[in-house]
């Protein structure tokens, strides 16, 4: 859809374009490739429609027409409220026109928008409508260029109101390191209890003030969860009806601050209260958003043990509800779980499978581009487009202020003297604009289905190639529907185009690349590929969702000019 708020029109007229004659289904494996001539420019929201999500119960991301909806994209913090350590360094950068032009010129369908509970609700029992406004006018930016929006509820550490002053990082005890804040819970309802702030551990979640603000929370003292209950009822009841959203996520990695045993009952309430209230908010919309599920994660003491929410035991049912975990592996040591990239997207699609519910990749990211590293980029890429995934990278920018870029240094928080690698690379200090990282781009800006009839059945995509074939079953109530692909422009490389048991191929070229849209002819096998096109097998329909059926294939990395950084803490 070309702007929010206009949910319901579907955009048919694709002025600019050019239409592909091409209205006959291929009987042959293979088909026939098909030349597109050129055309205008045009914008992908003419040609993309943001349709209202759900799951199906086959455990994927559909929209209201039954396609699989495969929403890849990046985080964006620039809403985000984070402690400002270094005051003369900004925690995040504004976005513009240009950021979200550049999005959409590399395919992406989704952003994951960080917003805060802090900002949302400063004073106790006051929403900020001024912030939601700002938060509308993101989901806005976005949808204009064809991008759905996943509003993050985000936190680290609890709240940017906790971190260690000089005077108490002074007095840590041997053993223990002072604390910066990080972002989440206002200051009002971040209760400590004077706890110390140093942390006992390596990680941001491990000082005994966090614990407490934690456990407080949960345990609702002072009405304080029932206050992040309404905040989120204010967010929902702000976007009911928007189909350009595509979701809620809860709350962003939240800390598992007692043992999980005990802690699970507790999550457990706190997901259904937040639940039954956006709901309540949008009840009177024709349709209900995606509930967006995190573990709870023991980041700060290992011995708590994960907590692993149940739809069941919540009594949520399984529509419309996905977990999202954040797959770092490669990227970030996480203690006692010394699993691979094709290991660890294998375990969480297991997990979730047994659940019963669909799966998304809220988080994942690496931060310099040696040649290893891009491999593993690479290596991820090929496994998401194996288990036919979505994800959003971490993340699009990261500030010079950024808490994940600030330290302690001899008593003092300093900035980075470094460049912070991020899908747009950024000199420190300065915030100086070094432009997009090509490396991370080409990868993300691969080829893929955007919007799929029946179900995925194969899908491999070469970066660097631009090849891309999708193979897919459809239903008999999938004929007439709409296969939408988007395909990066790339010079030099065989872009040809093929189909079998697909009609009205039409080619729309957008600014760095283009949209690919052409319709099912019956119930059956189809595909689509561009470049060599393998033969179209048959098989029967498959007992697992696509998600867990794998069809790796390796693709070596590009070399790259290196650059230099040191993972951290993600988001």
């Amino acid at each position: 859809m070309g702007m929010a708020g206009a949910a319901g029109s579907r955009v048919v007229a694709m002025v600019g374009t050019v239409v592909a004659l091409f209205a006959l289904a291929l009987p042959s494996a293979g088909g026939s490739p098909v030349q597109p001539a050129g055309a205008r420019a045009v914008v992908p929201a003419d040609v993309i429609e943001l349709r209202p999500l759900t799951t199906s119960p086959d455990l994927r991301i559909v929209d209201d027409l039954g396609r699989d909806v495969l929403l890849r994209g990046a985080n964006v913090n620039s809403l985000a409220e984070y402690w400002q350590g270094v005051p003369s360094l900004a925690t995040t950068v504004a976005m513009t026109d240009a950021d979200w032009d550049l999005m959409a010129s590399h395919g992406f369908s989704v952003v994951r928008l960080l917003v805060t509970w802090s900002r949302i609700q400063p004073t106790r029992g006051v929403i900020d409508e001024t912030y939601l406004d700002q938060v509308e006018a993101h989901v806005e930016a976005a949808a204009a260029r064809g991008i759905y929006t996943v509003i993050d509820m985000h936190q680290d550490a609890y709240s940017s109101f906790i971190s260690s002053t000089p005077a108490q990082a002074a007095e840590c005890p041997a053993g223990t390191t002072p604390a910066k804040g990080w972002d989440g819970a206002p200051e009002w309802a971040t209760l400590t209890d004077g706890l110390s702030t140093c942390l006992t551990g390596s990680d941001r979640n491990s000082s005994p003030a966090v614990t407490r603000a934690w456990n407080n929370f949960y345990d609702d003292v002072e009405g304080i969860r029932g206050e992040f209950v309404e905040a989120w009822a204010a967010v929902a009841g702000r976007f009911a009806g928007r189909p350009e959203v595509a979701g809620y996520d809860l709350l962003n990695e939240p800390e598992a601050s007692r043992p999980s045993a005990e802690l699970t009952p507790i999550y457990e309430d706190l997901l259904a209260d937040v639940a039954l209230a956006i709901r309540a908010a949008e009840a009177d919309a024709d349709f209900d958003h995606l509930l967006i599920v995190e573990p709870a994660l023991p980041a700060g003491d290992n011995a708590n043990g994960l907590v692993i929410p149940d739809p069941a035991r919540v009594g949520l049912g399984t529509t419309g509800i996905v977990a999202s975990v954040h797959n770092y592996a490669e990227s970030i040591s996480v203690p006692g779980l010394d699993l691979g990239i094709e290991a660890m997207n294998d375990l969480i699609v297991q997990i979730t499978g047994d659940l019963g519910v669909a799966t998304w990749g809220g988080e994942y990211g690496f931060w310099d581009t040696q040649p290893t590293t891009l491999a593993k980029v690479r290596r991820y890429a090929v496994d998401e487009d194996a288990h036919a995934l979505g994800g959003a990278w971490w993340q699009w920018r990261q500030a010079c202020g950024d808490p994940h870029a600030v330290r302690w240094q001899d008593g003092v928080v300093v900035g980075p003297g470094t460049e912070q690698t991020h899908l747009n690379r950024l000199g420190c200090p300065g915030d100086v604009d070094l432009g997009p990282n090509g490396e991370f781009l080409e990868v993300l800006g691969r080829a893929y289905p955007r919007a799929t009839p029946g179900r995925i059945t194969k899908l491999t995509s070469a970066p660097d190639s631009g090849a891309l074939v999708v193979q897919a079953s459809a239903a008999a109530s999938d004929v007439g529907e709409e296969l939408v692909v988007w395909a990066p422009a790339l010079d030099g490389v065989d872009q040809s185009i093929t189909v079998e048991g697909l009609r009205d191929l039409e080619v729309h070229e957008v600014p760095g690349g283009r949209i690919l849209t052409a319709e099912v002819v019956s119930g059956g096998a189809y595909q689509l590929c561009i470049g060599a096109c393998p033969g179209l097998a048959r098989p029967a329909e498959p007992d697992a969702p696509a998600s867990q059926v794998p069809d790796r294939a390796p693709v070596a990395p590009e070399p790259a000019a290196p650059i230099a950084g040191s993972p951290s803490y993600a988001g």
